[in-house]
């Protein structure tokens, strides 16, 4: 009887044991397989977050090339235009061995030479054999002679075994084609400043495609940087999507060790001519993004029951996976974050060097102004000269701020002077067919603000309102103190102090809804080719800082009026 009882408990206990055993398996399989799409789900967050942080990091870079080569561009452009340079004459070399040398080592500047217009080299410096040579076979000078317009060539190797880029402006003499000067940038030196260490999380591949296909290889390299190198129908297809695109986030497969491998590519143009483009890219296989994850080993646990391993196996696992996630969650916060300033960074930059190019535009029309009064400078145009300077300085010292994390400079300042003297400048330089109206309030506060900001506000404000009447118009411009009581329902919305109200308003075409619903967003313009939609970007930054608010009012057919509120009492964050 005893033997009995045992036997049948026995079966008992084994049959719940064998029970319990599948149960836990069927759990373990369920949490296996929810992890897994878990898993899947982040890994596609990780790439998603790599290919964003690659774009922004590849759109930086490539503006900064862009500026550099377009700022030698406009330097070669002006020297062209020298008499000397012009004659060839002894103060003429002299002006370019001067150039040469202070350019050489901060903006990677091989040489500098002249060539005539039946292609012989009449000067170079340093490499002075060259002189008296024929320079034909090189495909810039065929072009700059053949268009009679400035040439920015794709990257080419000389005979010295240099890799160089040639800006190339054509030289006018009696307004006939005499030659052309030429500046050859270290295109090695160049790229590596600019992109020789750019990673994306310790990984990734950075190389450069120029508008005919061509791959463009950065130093370091001893092999075709990326790996679509011989596959001409994957290369065309790209090229195709770049042109037509100029930026964007794609995949593409390939074949590596006989196994299809995805890679994710993040890329942007450097738009240096209407014929002339590059493209910046960063890509990494989807093997190379995932090495980042972190790897586990677990120690077998051995136990009496294998029901207990199971539970074991699921508990570690779901406690390892929640801090791994938990981790990996703040992980990719704080990269997005990184990525968001890396974009504000762009725009910023993309404005100060939009400021820089209106004072310099300004500054342009000095020379004419003083040839018209004789050749001689007045003090009032030595003062204007002063004050542009001024900004640029100012701005310089703004963006320069900007990247160490500080505020600009802020002061008490006497917001009427300021707008004054801004529309004194601007009205000065405007074509005669466009009128500055001032109408300023009487007894406005002095306000704590930074008066380049204020100027820089100004200022793309009326430029915005001078190209919206090409055929000539007023701009108007008045201020006035509206206090904190007042009725205005607008004031309601505001902070509850006083505010002083700058209105910019012109009589020129006017803006569509649609249009007047886009125009803050940063790139978005109406001027075509000849706007970089950043003007009035910038001014919801600066009044944004300021603590103010904007509004416009337009109709098509009759003009636009912006309205900016700012507080006349310092506003506490």
């Amino acid at each position: 009887m005893p033997k009995t009882i045992i036997g049948m408990f026995s079966r008992y206990y084994s049959t719940i044991d064998r029970l319990f055993v599948i149960l836990l398996s069927i759990i373990f399989l369920a949490m296996m397989t929810i992890l897994f799409f878990v898993y899947r789900n982040f890994q596609a967050e990780k790439t998603k977050a790599f290919q964003n942080e690659a774009f922004y990091s590849a759109k930086i870079y490539a503006e900064l090339i862009q500026s550099h080569i377009v700022r030698l561009k406009e330097k070669i452009y002006q020297v062209s235009l020298a008499p000397s340079i012009i004659k060839l004459d002894a103060t003429g070399e002299s002006m370019m061995i001067d150039l040469y040398d202070f350019h050489k080592e901060k903006d990677f500047v091989r040489a500098i030479s002249f060539v005539s217009s039946d292609m012989q080299t009449l000067f170079s410096v340093p490499w002075d054999l060259a002189i008296e040579t024929d320079a034909s076979a090189q495909k810039h000078l065929l072009n700059v002679t053949r268009d009679k317009r400035p040439v920015i060539s794709n990257p080419f190797t000389l005979s010295e075994g240099f890799k160089v880029v040639a800006l190339s402006v054509p030289v006018f003499r009696n307004e006939e084609y005499a030659g052309s000067i030429s500046m050859l940038i270290d295109f090695d030196a160049l790229s590596k400043a600019y992109l020789g260490k750019v990673q994306v999380r310790g990984t990734g591949k950075t190389w450069m495609i120029d508008s005919d296909g061509n791959e463009m290889l950065l130093p370091g390299y001893s092999e075709k940087i990326s790996s679509i190198s011989l596959l001409t129908e994957l290369r065309i297809s790209l090229l195709k999507q770049m042109k037509e695109e100029k930026e964007g986030i794609t995949t593409y497969q390939i074949m590596e060790n006989k196994k299809e491998v995805v890679r994710y590519l993040s890329y942007t143009d450097i738009n240096l001519s209407r014929s002339q483009r590059w493209f910046v890219c960063i890509d990494a296989s989807a093997q190379e993004i995932n090495d980042a994850l972190p790897r586990f080993e677990f120690l077998e646990t051995y136990c009496l029951y294998p029901s207990i391993t199971f539970v074991l196996m699921a508990g570690f696992l779901v406690i390892g996976y929640i801090l791994v996630a938990k981790h990996y969650a703040c992980m990719l916060q704080k990269q997005l974050i990184q990525a968001q300033k890396m974009e504000t960074s762009a725009i910023f930059v993309n404005g100060i060097a939009h400021d820089f190019n209106n004072i310099v535009q300004l500054m342009k029309g000095i020379p004419v102004i003083i040839q018209e009064g004789g050749g001689r400078a007045s003090e009032k145009d030595l003062k204007l000269i002063n004050d542009l300077t001024d900004r640029a300085s100012k701005l310089t010292v703004q963006l320069t701020g900007f990247y160490r994390r500080t505020a600009a400079h802020e002061s008490e300042i006497d917001f009427n002077k300021c707008i004054e003297d801004t529309a004194t400048i601007l009205q000065r330089f405007f074509e005669k067919k466009i009128s500055v109206k001032l109408g300023l309030g009487q007894n406005l506060p002095s306000i704590h603000a930074s008066a380049s900001q204020i100027e820089q506000l100004l200022m793309n404000l009326c430029i915005n309102a001078r190209d919206a009447m090409p055929e000539g118009g007023t701009i108007q411009i008045k201020t006035e103190l509206i206090r904190k009581n007042n009725a205005d329902i607008t004031l309601k919305k505001l902070h509850q102090v006083d505010h002083i109200i700058l209105s910019i308003s012109d009589n020129g075409a006017g803006m569509s809804k649609e249009v007047k619903n886009q125009i803050f967003e940063p790139f978005f313009t109406t001027k075509g080719a000849k706007g970089t939609g950043i003007g009035l970007s910038t001014v919801i930054i600066i009044v944004d800082n300021l603590h103010g608010r904007i509004f416009v009012d337009s109709e098509e057919g009759k003009g636009t009026k912006f309205t900016v509120y700012i507080p006349a009492e310092k506003i506490q964050q």
